[in-house]
């Protein structure tokens, strides 16, 4: 299934219902027979047809209208009201023919007219900001988009390289999975290597999220859809950086083979959570940011993937006779207090 198709990002119902709508009001206007005969009827019909289909397709007329008819309703009461309190003065005044009450339709007009023009002046201003919010919402959307695909673009560049003739897709995405996890020509993963060798990686904390530093206050735009998977992998990156740095720490090397090798599996389950958050952010970004995108398939199968594993018995995987610590002399002094 494709990301476009998915909750968290896709193809959104208007892009379709709206052409549809336009097509059906250009047959309403010109074959339809039920239609009345006068040219200014069917441009009427047209451009109320054409008012709905453009108000489906861009939700910012939809809150701008709203907006304005709340702003309306009050005048449009108050203006009625008071035509209904001045109807039996004008039934009194044509009744007894003393004046002619043209002046009170006159003010009535001129009262329309003026509140008519506060009403579109409210329109022309609040069209103004809701283009400033949309403009603010895309370019952060798409800075946002950009910096998620800078951090899953090294996966991007795994997964596009030749792959056997005839591999399934569950079959690729389990050998990138293991690349991800450094898996060796035996197929052990990193955290089976510690326990097994001693092996000690060194752990690249990774950059910064600058853009979401910069664009912190514009986060409040975003819609819901799009939040959650957001910050969820914000959240879950800080997590790996500070992991990373733990990971790369003398305490950490002081630790015994089975307890390093356990500490580093729970890092290697927040990196790849890490990613397939990623991967759904991203789609979800992708899905609202204009211009769109071209989907990886990669980023849909791992948004739909179940990373987990289970956990290997490190103490097992220990040869026996192994050093369980690093206990020499001197090992992580600088991070030893002088008391």
């Amino acid at each position: 299934m494709g990301g476009q198709e998915r909750a968290y990002g896709g193809l959104r119902l208007e892009r379709v219902v709206a052409p549809v709508l336009v097509a059906l009001a250009c047959l309403l206007l010109f074959v339809w027979p039920a239609l009345p005969e006068s040219l200014p009827q069917r441009l009427v019909s047209l451009a109320a047809v054409l008012l709905v289909a453009y108000c489906i397709f861009d939700a910012k007329v939809l809150r701008v209208l709203w907006k304005a008819a709340l702003v309306a309703a009050p005048i449009s009461l108050l203006g009625l009201a008071s035509v209904l309190a001045l109807l039996p003065v004008i039934d009194g005044i044509e009744t007894g023919g003393a004046q002619n009450p043209r002046y009170l339709y006159q003010g009535l007009m001129a009262g329309g007219v003026v509140a008519a023009g506060w009403v579109f002046t409210f329109l022309v201003q609040t069209w103004r900001e809701e283009s400033a919010r949309d403009k603010a919402l895309n370019e952060t959307l798409l800075a946002l988009r950009s910096e998620v695909f800078d951090y899953l673009s090294d996966l991007l560049e795994l997964w596009e390289r030749p792959a056997p003739d005839r591999a399934s897709e569950e079959a690729r995405l389990k050998a990138l999975i293991a690349t991800m996890l450094g898996h060796d020509a035996r197929g052990r993963s990193v955290a089976q290597r510690i326990a097994e060798e001693g092996y000690e990686p060194f752990v690249p904390s990774g950059k910064e999220p600058v853009v979401l530093t910069t664009l912190a206050p514009n986060l409040q735009l975003l819609p819901d859809d799009v939040m959650q998977p957001v910050i969820g992998f914000y959240t879950q990156l800080g997590d790996v950086q500070r992991l990373a740095q733990d990971l790369n720490g003398a305490a950490y090397r002081r630790l015994g083979r089975a307890r390093r090798a356990e500490i580093y599996f729970d890092f290697e389950e927040v990196r790849l959570q890490t990613v397939r958050v990623g991967c759904q952010a991203w789609l979800a970004l992708n899905a609202r940011t204009r211009p769109q995108k071209e989907e990886p398939g990669v980023f849909g199968l791992l948004a739909e993937a179940d990373t987990s594993r289970a956990r290997p018995d490190f103490e097992a995987l220990v040869p026996a006779g192994a050093d369980d610590s690093h206990t020499r002399d001197g090992s992580g002094d600088a991070e030893r207090s002088d008391v």
